[in-house]
This record gives C-alpha cells, sequence and structure tokens, in this order.
C-alpha cells in the first residue's frame, strides 16, 4: 500500500469523486475553510452538488482535501 493512510492508490475510496456531507460539530484539528474564501469554481462546485452530495472538482487542483471543514449555510465535511 502506497498511501500514508493506508488504502491502496486503486480503492474506491480514493478514486470515488468527493462527496459532502452536513456535520454538526467539528472535531478537534480539523481544516476549517470559509465558503467566501474559496475560488469561484470550488464555490460553484459547492453550491450545485448533487443530492447526493457529489462535488463536481478536482481536489488536486482544489484548496479541499477529503476531511475538510467548509462553513457554508451549516458546515459540510468533504469526503
Amino acid at each position: 500500500m502506497s498511501s500514508k493512510d493506508g488504502q491502496s492508490p486503486s480503492s474506491p475510496a480514493v478514486t470515488a469523486p468527493p462527496t459532502v456531507a452536513p456535520v454538526t460539530d467539528v472535531p478537534p484539528g480539523a481544516r476549517v475553510h470559509h465558503f467566501d474564501e474559496l475560488s469561484e469554481r470550488t464555490q460553484h462546485a459547492l453550491a450545485s452538488a448533487s443530492p447526493a452530495g457529489r462535488l463536481d472538482i478536482d481536489t488536486t487542483t482544489s484548496r479541499l482535501s477529503r476531511g475538510d471543514i467548509v462553513v457554508f449555510t451549516d458546515y459540510v465535511r468533504v469526503q
């Protein structure tokens, strides 16, 4: 396994598009981004996320990573 979280690079969790899910609390140490500080493209992706929470963003070019919290109308976690 080559990833630092113990998942192989071909794992579905790594290759699946990121999603967002609402959260009610922010875990200690979580990276928190405010919606208005994100790029316009990332803001649009968050605002138009599918009902299942799927995001149309490229995590390699976005400031967002899995596990990050975004302060939007509510708090959402990128998964």
